[in-house]
């Protein structure tokens, strides 16, 4: 009997570790490589459609380091698949946040591998709530970062 009780204690104890190393998210963000070159028009890049499917799904209080990692590691297998480095992906965002340790006031929605300024970049669109208590993060922030040097090149926001 108490072998069975340690059993079944230890099984339960990892059945919780285990559901919790993931955020089930509520929508799936955009991950492409395109040559569009969107020099004379950076704002053309079409993040709208998954920008308003995550304003519906999430609000300020969703916001937090795990569910911005949660859709990072999602965006980095993305572009493991397309055959790109995730971890470039990754060193971009990252860049765009002043301070990586605090809790996010957005997140990424979709990132495009492309061309700015004769430059390879990756454009990345995020969802943000300029407070913690906002319905939804219906706000955008949109950076354009050098792949190479993870310097931000362009950035436009709505307020």
């Amino acid at each position: 009997m108490y072998k069975q009780t340690i059993f079944w204690g230890v099984l339960t104890v990892l059945l919780i570790v285990m559901s919790c190393g993931t955020l089930e998210l509520k929508c799936d963000p955009v991950v492409v490589v395109t040559d569009h070159d969107y020099t004379s028009d950076p704002s053309s890049v079409p993040y709208k459609e998954v920008h308003d499917e995550f304003a519906e799904n999430y609000s300020g209080e969703d916001l937090s380091i795990e569910l911005r990692g949660e859709i990072i590691k999602r965006m980095h297998n993305k572009a493991e698949a397309i055959g790109e480095d995730g971890g470039i992906l990754y060193r971009c965002i990252k860049a765009t946040y002043s301070d990586w340790d605090l809790r996010p006031y957005r997140i990424p929605c979709y990132a495009e591998k492309c061309i700015y300024e004769n430059e390879s970049i990756w454009a990345i669109a995020f969802n943000r709530a300029n407070s913690f208590d906002e319905p939804s993060l219906e706000h955008f922030d949109l950076f354009l970062v050098s792949d190479s040097t993870y310097e931000i090149v362009y950035h436009t926001l709505s307020y």
